[in-house]
C-alpha cells in the first residue's frame, strides 16, 4: 500500500504501549484515534489515574476515546466507521467487542494474544504458561471473531520461558515482541501476502480471570512447584499468601529447597524459614505480614519469631 494504512489502536495496560509506540513511529501507518479505558481511581488516596496507555497517547499527540460501553456508542462508532479505516489494532482493552465493532475496519480487527494459540485462550494466558511449568510461550497475532480467541491466526513468534522468568519479565519481553513483529504483519495482511490458519478446536483450552483468592495457597496439599508456580504467575498481583497463625503472611520470594518437610509445617533454621509441602520444602527469603513493609525472613524473625513456636 503506498498510503498510510489507517488504524484505530484499542489498548489499556502497559502491555499494549510498546505496540502503540511502534506504530505511531512508523511512517507507513496513520493512528486515527486511541480507544482506551476510563480513567481509574487508584491508590489508597484514590487518585482519579489514566491507564498507560492514554498517557503515552497523549505524550504523542494522538487523539484519545474513552466511551464507558464502546459496544453501545453508536455516535462514535459511525463516526469511526465515516474515517474508512484499514485495521482496529486491539490489545488488552478490556471491552468484548461486538460484531458490529469487529466490522469496522475495511481488511481486518487484529488481535496480538500472549500465548501459542490455541493454547490458552481467555484473559491470563502469560499467567497459565508460568502455573503450568512450560518452557516456551509467544504472541499470537490473530483475526478477531465473535469467539473468545478463536479467530484465525497470521502469525504465532515463540520464545523461551527462562527459569528466572516471572510475570512481569514475560509480559515485558512479549509485549516488545508483539511490537516487534505485528507492523511488518499488518502490511502483510492489507497487501494480501499473507493468509491465517485456522484454529485447531481440539487443541483449545481456557484459562480464567485472575482474581485475589488465586493467590491463596495451602502448603498441605500443593507442591513446592505449584507455589513457585503461582509465586512467579501472580508477581505482582494478586501475589501469594499463607496464614501464620491467624496472621495473613505474603510471601515475596521463595525458592525450592532440597530439605523434606512434612506438608504445611515450618521450621526455622538459622534465620530461615522453611516451609513443607507435598514435595520439598521452600525457603522463604523475602515476606510481608499484612499491612506491614516487606522484609527479609532474617528481619521478620527479630520480631516475629513467635509464630513460629
Amino acid at each position: 500500500m503506498t498510503t498510510p494504512v489507517k488504524i484505530v489502536f484499542l489498548g489499556t495496560p502497559e502491555f499494549a504501549v510498546p505496540v502503540l509506540d511502534r506504530l505511531a513511529s512508523d511512517p507507513r501507518f496513520q493512528i486515527m484515534a486511541v480507544i482506551t479505558q476510563e480513567d481509574k481511581p487508584v491508590g489508597r488516596h484514590q487518585t482519579l489515574t489514566a491507564s498507560p496507555v492514554k498517557t503515552l497517547a497523549l505524550q504523542l499527540n494522538l487523539p484519545v476515546l474513552q466511551p464507558t460501553k464502546l459496544n453501545k456508542d453508536q455516535e462514535l462508532l459511525e463516526e469511526i466507521k465515516s474515517w474508512n479505516i484499514d485495521f482496529l489494532v486491539v490489545v488488552a482493552y478490556g471491552q468484548i467487542l461486538s460484531r458490529k465493532v469487529l466490522a469496522l475496519p475495511r481488511v481486518k480487527a487484529i488481535n496480538i494474544h500472549g500465548s501459542i494459540l490455541p493454547k490458552y485462550r481467555g484473559a491470563s494466558p502469560i499467567e497459565q504458561s508460568l502455573l503450568n511449568s512450560d518452557l516456551e510461550t509467544g504472541i499470537s497475532i490473530m483475526e478477531m471473531t465473535a469467539g473468545m480467541d478463536q479467530g484465525p491466526v497470521y502469525e504465532i513468534h515463540q520464545i523461551p520461558i527462562g527459569n528466572q522468568d516471572d510475570n512481569l519479565t514475560l509480559r515485558h519481553t512479549l509485549s516488545k515482541l508483539g511490537a516487534e513483529k505485528l507492523p511488518d504483519c499488518l502490511i502483510k495482511i492489507a497487501n494480501s501476502e499473507i493468509q491465517p490458519s485456522i484454529q485447531d478446536e481440539s487443541q483449545a483450552t481456557y484459562c480464567q480471570k485472575i482474581i485475589k483468592q488465586h493467590g491463596q495457597i495451602d502448603a498441605q496439599i500443593e507442591s513446592a512447584e505449584s507455589i513457585i508456580g503461582k509465586l512467579k504467575a501472580f508477581k505482582p498481583w494478586p501475589g501469594i499468601s499463607i496464614i501464620i497463625k491467624e496472621k495473613v503472611c505474603k510471601i515475596i520470594q521463595a525458592r525450592i529447597s532440597e530439605q523434606i518437610l512434612s506438608p504445611g509445617i515450618f521450621q526455622i533454621q538459622s534465620g530461615v524459614i522453611l516451609l513443607g509441602t507435598t514435595s520439598k520444602a521452600i525457603q522463604i527469603d523475602e515476606i510481608q505480614m499484612e499491612g506491614k513493609k516487606s522484609m527479609t525472613t532474617e528481619d521478620f524473625l527479630r520480631g516475629n519469631s513467635q509464630l513460629f513456636e
